[in-house]
């Protein structure tokens, strides 16, 4: 990866707070913003719960559905 293509995702990652740097001479010291991990990491929670039983009941169905069809 080229070096200003590394350094605007560094700051997209700093825009949304995800992350702070500090530059001292030539060396740029990154790091992360744990609380904001924290947030993103608390609605995946969510997120994966939610889909989890999405497809648990999907599979209920298309079980259903087979027994259901073999059993004609």
């Amino acid at each position: 990866m080229a070096l200003p293509s590394f350094m605007k995702h560094i700051h997209c990652l700093e825009g949304s707070g995800m992350i702070h740097t500090r530059k001292e001479g030539r060396v740029r010291t990154c790091a992360i913003e744990k609380k904001q991990f924290a947030a993103v990491e608390a609605w995946l929670t969510e997120q994966r719960a939610l889909w989890e039983g999405r497809t648990d009941r999907l599979e209920r169905f298309v079980t259903a559905a087979r027994k259901k069809e073999k059993s004609k």
